[in-house]
């Protein structure tokens, strides 16, 4: 079944909102969360436009290894972080995102989204969600970090996500707690970032309208 055009999808931003409002205990939680994350700075540092994009040897879901140059050769990059499959803000993105790839794909640009899950996990993604461009697997966070997206899990919300049955140490493979900011950057041919977008409220994300108007100023 095709995707509907995206003029006539619902935004990103009023499925992101659904999701937040179907568990008001969550809500509450991850409001101190973010509240919590913007007090300490959290992503103040992250890369943003006008940054050169640091160059990376990923494996894909697949078990491939992907470069940033290898993909720069091809076209632009649009690279999107996510937190797991485990979470639902980023299920509705990554949806969001198997919505817009063909019109992301038309513009000359490669979509890869990257997650510190095992390939496993991303290879899990992929499948049950239908998603036909790649998941690079940042084994802990080394990418997250260069972009300066890495943020460690609070005690307190270590314990909520404990009593979710959510085991971090088994789904990451170690036993950090870092997660990353969920961000999305446009990656000019030339290496320069051209769009950055860091949120530390990973309950919003970027919406592919507006990937699409940077890839279109690029040429």
């Amino acid at each position: 079944m095709s995707e509907p055009p995206i003029s006539k999808r619902r935004s990103l931003a009023e499925n992101l909102a659904k999701v937040r409002d179907s568990s008001p205990l969550w809500k509450a939680r991850y409001d101190s969360l973010v509240q919590g994350l913007r007090e300490a700075g959290v992503g103040e540092g992250a890369l943003k436009a006008g940054d050169s994009a640091p160059d990376f040897a990923l494996t894909t879901a697949e078990g491939r290894i992907v470069t940033l140059s290898d993909l720069l050769a091809k076209g632009p990059v649009v690279l999107s972080f996510y937190r797991g499959k485990w979470c639902p803000y980023c299920v509705t993105e990554l949806e969001a995102l198997r919505g817009a790839s063909s019109d992301i794909a038309a513009l000359g640009a490669n979509l890869v989204a990257v997650t510190a899950e095992d390939c496993g996990g991303a290879l899990a993604a992929k499948r049950q969600h239908s998603l036909e461009f790649e998941i690079l697997c940042d084994f802990e966070n080394g990418l997250g970090l260069a972009f300066g997206l890495v943020f460690r899990v609070p005690e307190t919300i270590r314990r909520y996500y404990q009593e979710a049955n959510l085991n971090f140490p088994l789904i990451y493979g170690n036993e950090s707690w870092f997660l990353p900011i969920p961000a999305t950057y446009v990656i000019a041919r030339d290496g320069t970032i051209r769009h950055a977008y860091v949120n530390p409220d990973f309950r919003e994300r970027l919406d592919p309208a507006v990937i699409l108007d940077v890839l279109k100023s690029l040429g």
